[in-house]
């Protein structure tokens, strides 16, 4: 096995010994099996992305910051790469294999909608059900404000992007896909890694922003999310 990747799964490892959920940074699942499913897929998954990350021109091992993109309406999900010797760039899209409900955010337990707004991933789970899994810090302080300021509570949680092909309220990947996120996740990452879901792509097409959208608060989250994709470049453009 690799020098550089035994390192980060000794640290995953200790990581997962000694660490609970915590909001404020990096958490893994406290339970492992006697077979760790990470030390399983290794060597296929390192493989791949040793190939991926080669052919996109990057030296390996590689550090860099890690950010997603989730399309609704396109049913994708982008990974972009920044290291600092080099700019911004698209590293790879991925299909959506599952996902339910409509555009909008999600507003309540129960709602099926996946959340729209800017995330990031708090939580990598090796034991999920479905695979592999990483969650999303929804609810975040735009989600938590806006649910105070309507007196809504019960806002729901534990929203992943996982293995496997169907979801209710979470991003279904596959497993082949989730394996690779979830270990480029792990290994690239400086840190928690952004993800950013919209409705659709605002790169392409301006975010709606008519006034009689609901909720009303509509608009100031799409511009958000509009303003943050900004620093992406589309890909016709890359």
């Amino acid at each position: 096995m690799p020098y550089f990747f035994t390192k980060r799964i000794l640290l995953f490892l200790l990581v997962t010994l000694l660490c609970l959920t915590s909001r404020n940074g990096w958490a893994t699942s406290t339970q492992l099996p006697t077979e760790n499913p990470i030390i399983q897929i290794e060597p296929r998954v390192e493989e791949r992305l040793r190939t991926m990350l080669t052919q996109a021109g990057y030296s390996y091992p590689l550090r860099a910051t890690l950010s997603f993109l989730v399309f609704k309406e396109e049913r994708t999900l982008e990974v972009w790469l920044q290291e600092e010797s080099k700019g911004l760039r698209r590293l790879k899209s991925y299909p959506v294999l599952g996902m339910s409900g409509f555009a909008g955010p999600k507003q309540r337990q129960g709602d099926r909608q996946v959340p729209e707004g800017l995330y990031q991933i708090i939580w990598l789970n090796p034991n999920s059900d479905y695979h592999l899994s990483m969650k999303l810090d929804y609810p975040n302080a735009f989600d938590r404000r806006k649910a105070q300021e309507e007196g809504r509570s019960q806002l729901g949680g534990d929203i992943f992007v996982h293995g496997g092909t169907s979801s209710v309220g979470c991003i279904a990947m596959g497993n082949e896909a989730i394996e690779e996120l979830f270990v480029m996740t792990l290994m690239l990452g400086t840190g928690p890694a952004e993800i950013v879901v919209a409705p659709y792509d605002f790169r392409r097409q301006a975010a709606p922003s008519h006034p009689s959208l609901l909720p009303h608060w509509l608009p100031e989250l799409y511009q958000q999310i509009a303003n943050r994709l900004a620093a992406y470049p589309s890909i016709e453009n890359e």
